[in-house]
């Protein structure tokens, strides 16, 4: 098969991928914020497939100028064998918000393959980039929205081959989805982004789905990504069949739920041991589901661990607080959910 076709097939799934999340009440608001997902890949009949299972962190990192617009800065890790392991944050999102609207800009990640191609098929893909009003909170449901379509030429097997790209979104009906932080009620958005050959007519060569589910001050809290299919008879050739995905939240290691009983209010309980030398557990119980915070400080004010900074649901709450690195003296730990806040003191003696 030509080499350029299936790179650029390849490139279109990633797009893909691209659109799926967020306007501003939908976004956290403090910096800071990470998000847990499980990736989960589906088969050819978007079976779920558990045993192959990865993870995926995001951070909102910083707002700030990001390619002409003010933006929430997200850098993402995926493709981790368990949320522990040691990986550097190796991808950028950045969303701007602007009314009802949502834009993300699309970043075009070119394959190590894609040096081999021509400038202008290069110049075609680096085109694409740029800010998309992708999350049009106040569309009609069920109402489509063009979100970019672009023409090039290539020639494959010495014939002159007319292709176009092009994505598009519509905002669905909204749904409750149950996470293990709880239930949410979310928009839901549908992308489709495609490759098509033109004739008099396009003639799909792919077609990409994409489904994200958006809450409020949380951002996205499920993602599906179908299986694809892709059909090369056009060519002489067969089919291929690209697995799917669907990303969900997960609790965060460190942070261990010990009771799922609803307590009838929020409480931090004193570590134990206390004092202590290098460890110590922290005790908490979150009555309603929302954010949660956790931070340790020592004894002049100044932040010296963040030890839960995500959304969980209602229940009861253990981690670990780990001094191996800090001098012995007296350290405060200050519990924040909702309007509810609270401060410890503990004891490290070494």
């Amino acid at each position: 098969m030509n080499k350029f076709l299936l790179i650029i097939i390849a490139l279109l799934i990633s797009f893909s991928n691209i659109f799926s999340q967020t306007a501003s009440t939908y976004f956290p608001s403090n910096t800071g914020f990470k998000w847990y997902y499980k990736n989960v890949p589906l088969d050819s009949n978007n079976n779920p497939m558990p045993a192959l299972t990865t993870y995926r962190i995001d951070s909102f990192a910083v707002t700030a100028p990001y390619n002409g617009l003010t933006a929430n800065i997200v850098r993402s890790k995926d493709y981790m064998v368990t949320l522990n392991q040691s990986t550097p944050y190796n991808d950028t999102a950045g969303y701007n918000f602007q009314g009802t609207n949502g834009f993300q800009y699309l970043t075009i990640a070119l394959l190590p393959d894609t040096i081999n191609l021509p400038i202008g098929m290069i110049n075609f893909f680096r085109g694409l980039q740029g800010w998309y009003n992708a999350y049009q909170f106040a569309s009609p449901v069920g109402t489509s929205y063009q979100l970019f379509s672009k023409d090039t030429t290539i020639l494959v097997n010495s014939v002159s081959l007319h292709l176009r790209v092009k994505a598009s979104a519509k905002r669905l009906n909204d749904e409750v989805v149950q996470t293990v932080n709880g239930s949410y009620t979310a928009k839901k958005f549908a992308f489709t982004t495609g490759l098509y050959t033109v004739l008099i007519i396009e003639i799909p060569l792919v077609v990409a789905p994409d489904t994200s589910w958006i809450a409020t001050n949380t951002w996205m809290v499920k993602k599906v990504s179908p299986s694809v299919n892709i059909d090369l008879s056009l060519f002489g050739y067969g089919s291929i069949s690209v697995p799917g995905k669907m990303y969900e939240p997960v609790i965060p290691v460190g942070i261990k739920n010990i009771s799922s009983s609803v307590p009838d209010k929020f409480v931090l309980e004193q570590n134990y041991p206390n004092p202590f030398n290098p460890g110590s557990i922290i005790r908490f119980k979150i009555k309603e589901s929302g954010f949660v915070n956790l931070k340790v400080f020592d004894a002049a004010g100044k932040e010296i661990s963040t030890l839960v900074n995500e959304n969980l649901k209602p229940g009861e709450y253990e981690t670990t607080f780990d001094g191996s690195k800090l001098s012995s003296g007296i350290y405060f730990y200050r519990l924040t959910a909702g309007d509810f806040a609270e401060t410890r003191k503990m004891l490290l003696v070494k």
